[in-house]
């Protein structure tokens, strides 16, 4: 027995993947999901959209409900930069006659020359950094130039710096609260356990999903051992532990989360993990009982 939908897809997944290894995916209509992807071994890089995940050396961050959902958010936050959004492979020549985002000095225009590679390059990495740390880079820096502006009473300065750093606000607002860096997507995701009083955890590594594991949190049982050493307990081995199911191409997962993510029916929580992946405990414990108390 199964308490939660997305337990029962896991263990649909694994059974067909075992049962039907050429026909699983059209079994399971999986569909790899979307991302943002930027190009690193290209000379100069550029973001876009994709479906595919490619061991090439690139950053890749997602996953996005629909490929709209994802080229918006890329169009609007790009505009807050100079990368370019041609899509050829530049060979730089002056006699370029660039396109209209070099014309409107919304690309450093790399086509004809107008920047060197090391100026480009400082631009990839302004926009990777933005990717990486939701933007706050950016508009850190702003609110600097802004406090700068106002102190030498330049005022009018200082207003177009804060309607640019709303801008920037207004362009985050539209990133789902699950999209990052793939090599950095770690939360722990918590839903109901078939038996009573009791929750299931899957660890998402890197954007792959490991478990699940159960948790009892029946008061009327009798334990030694404390909650915050069965989660360790739980959860320690999750992020360290190979098997065989993870051996599936990274977007099969990435596709699983993403389903349960945006459906309109989901239950459970997710607890996004910081880059060390440290797990506040009494935070997921809270979550615990807040997710069977909705039951009840």
């Amino acid at each position: 027995m199964v308490g939660s939908q997305l337990e029962a897809r896991w263990w649909l997944y694994l059974l067909n993947r075992f049962h039907y290894p050429r026909h699983y995916r059209q079994r399971l209509r999986l569909k790899a999901p979307v991302l943002l992807k930027v190009n690193l071994r290209n000379r100069f890089p550029r973001c876009y959209p994709t479906r595919r995940i490619a061991e090439d050396g690139s950053l890749y961050y997602g996953p996005f409900p629909s490929r709209p959902v994802a080229e918006r958010y890329s169009s609007d936050f790009l505009d807050l930069f100079k990368m370019r959004r041609c899509v050829e492979d530049l060979s730089p020549d002056p006699a370029h006659p660039g396109c209209i985002y070099s014309q409107m000095h919304m690309c450093l225009a790399p086509c004809f020359q107008g920047c060197t590679d090391d100026e480009y390059q400082q631009e990839v990495s302004r926009v990777v950094a933005f990717l990486d740390a939701d933007g706050q880079p950016l508009v850190r820096a702003l609110e600097s130039e802004r406090a700068n502006a106002s102190e030498a009473l330049e005022f009018e300065e200082a207003a177009q710096l804060h309607r640019r750093i709303e801008k920037v606000h207004e362009v985050l607002r539209q990133k789902p609260g699950i999209v990052r860096n793939l090599a950095e997507l770690n939360a722990i995701l918590v839903e109901r356990g078939a038996a009573e009083k009791s929750v299931v955890f899957f660890r998402v590594h890197a954007g792959t999903l490991r478990g699940p594991v159960t948790l009892s949190l029946d008061e009327n049982v009798a334990s030694p051992v404390s909650l915050d050493q069965q989660l360790h307990e739980l959860l320690d081995p999750l992020a360290q532990r190979p098997s065989a199911e993870h051996s599936a191409p990274a977007w099969e997962h990435l596709s699983l989360l993403a389903r349960w993510y945006y459906s309109s029916f989901r239950t459970g929580e997710l607890l996004m993990l910081g880059p060390s992946q440290e797990i506040p405990h009494s935070r997921l414990i809270r979550l615990c009982r807040k997710l069977l108390a909705q039951g009840s």
